[in-house]
Parts: C-alpha cells; structure tokens; sequence
C-alpha cells in the first residue's frame, strides 16, 4: 500500500512541477517543446512502476529514454537555431526599415525636394562581420518643376547628397545611386 502510495504523490509532484513550467515558458515553440518533454516525464512516471509491480521494471537505457533525449535534444537544437534565425531577421528589418525613414527625413528635409524614395540593401549573411552592413542604397528624387532647375544643379543635388549620406552613414559614395525626376 505505501509504493502504491508513493507512486501517486511522485506523480503528482511531477505533474504539479510540469503545470508550473508550462505557466512560465512564453507562448511559441518553445512552450510546445517544453509540453511534450512534461508528457514524457510523466507518462514514464506512471509506467514504469506499473512495470516495477509486475516484476518486470524496465531499467533506464532500455526504456528508450536514450532515443527520447536524443530526439529532443535534436528538437531542441532545431527549435533554438530557428529562433535564432527568425530574431536576426527581424532584426535586420527593423534595421533597414528605420534606415530608411531616415533616409527619407533627411532628403524630404531639403527644400528642393518635394518626394524621396528610398531602398537599402543590407549584408544578410550573419556569419559575416559585415551582417546589416548597407551594401547599396537606391534614392528617387522628385523635385520641383522650374526653369533653374538645369542638368548642373541635378549634379549639384546629387554630390551634396551623396557627401551628406556618406558622412552620416559611412558609406562610399559609389554605393548610393540617385535618380532625380522633376515633379511629382
């Protein structure tokens, strides 16, 4: 009666502790991994004293626990370089996005500029020292329709933004191509 006793309370001590685990993992796979790694320890609570009982316990390496913890630690690896993966990513948006309204705040802050239109592209390989560096920028300038307005300035708009770019963002100035359209 008291191995049947002790039986229940270790696994209900085993349940209680895998509910408490799964209150504190945040939602996500990670949540779903920890839920079946739960399910695992207490179903082999319940099973191998049953085992036990019947004089037939079934000793740890052959009870496929070393397959299991293999498996989920293949699953865990997977799971965490994912994650990895899926937050440098966002990252890089982030990055890029927030380049790119400055970007655009900086040329639209000019007064001869009435639209800018702006894409970067980043380094993504996240192996590389360079991850995130601006590999080139593309601007399209819309401008005022006038008169003064004459194939010099163009020129002129250009290299006083190219200098302004390459100051701000340390980049070649070979790096930034600009396109300028008059009007809108």
């Amino acid at each position: 009666m008291e191995e049947i006793r002790n039986w229940i309370l270790n696994i209900a001590v085993i349940a209680v502790l895998m509910i408490i685990l799964d209150l504190l993992m945040p939602e996500g796979k990670m949540k779903n991994f920890t839920q079946l790694a739960a399910g695992f320890a207490v179903m082999f609570a319940m099973i191998n004293p049953v085992l036990q009982l019947i004089n037939k316990g079934t000793p740890v390496p052959y009870a496929g626990w070393s397959d299991e913890f293999y498996l989920l630690n293949t699953r865990f690896r997977y799971t965490t370089e994912s994650l990895r993966e899926e937050h440098q990513r966002q990252v890089l948006e982030l990055y890029r996005n927030m380049l790119i309204a400055d970007i655009t705040n900086r040329l639209e802050s000019n007064k001869q500029v009435i639209k800018a239109e702006v894409d970067a592209v980043l380094n993504e390989n996240t192996s590389s020292e360079k991850f995130g560096e601006i590999r080139k920028l593309y601007i399209k300038l819309f401008i005022e329709n006038s008169e003064g307005n004459s194939i010099p300035d163009k020129q002129r708009i250009t290299q006083e933004i190219r200098k302004e770019l390459k100051q701000a963002l340390s980049i070649e100035e070979d790096k930034i191509i600009i396109h300028i359209t008059e009007g809108n």
